[in-house]
């Protein structure tokens, strides 16, 4: 039996910019792309070894879902950049956006 190294903590912080919101979504996804990976392939040795369809076929659909969810997440992070494109391109030019006028009703 082969020995592989394994590390599984994870830990995602509360994003404090919109680049740090972008760049987690992405490691999110680069994250469950590795793991469908990980996993087909583990799965393609349990086939070559024998193993019986249906009792890898659950296996071959979590390689699908993680897939789907690698690819959620890089979407968030596409929607984000689309959502708030007009916010940032006015914070890039300076101007703040606080949420409350200074402007008095008179």
């Amino acid at each position: 039996m082969r020995s592989r190294a394994r590390r599984y903590l994870v830990e995602f912080e509360a994003p404090d910019s919109d680049g740090e919101f972008i760049a987690t979504c992405l490691a999110i996804g680069d994250l469950l792309a590795l793991a469908a990976d990980r996993i087909d392939d583990w799965v393609q040795d349990l086939a070559a070894r024998g193993i019986p369809a249906p009792v890898i076929a659950q296996f071959e659909q979590v390689v699908l879902d993680l897939d789907a969810a690698a690819g959620d997440a890089r979407r968030s992070a596409a929607n984000f950049a689309d959502y708030f494109e007009d916010a940032r391109a006015i914070a890039a030019r300076g101007i703040r956006i606080i949420g409350t006028s200074r402007r008095r009703a008179a």
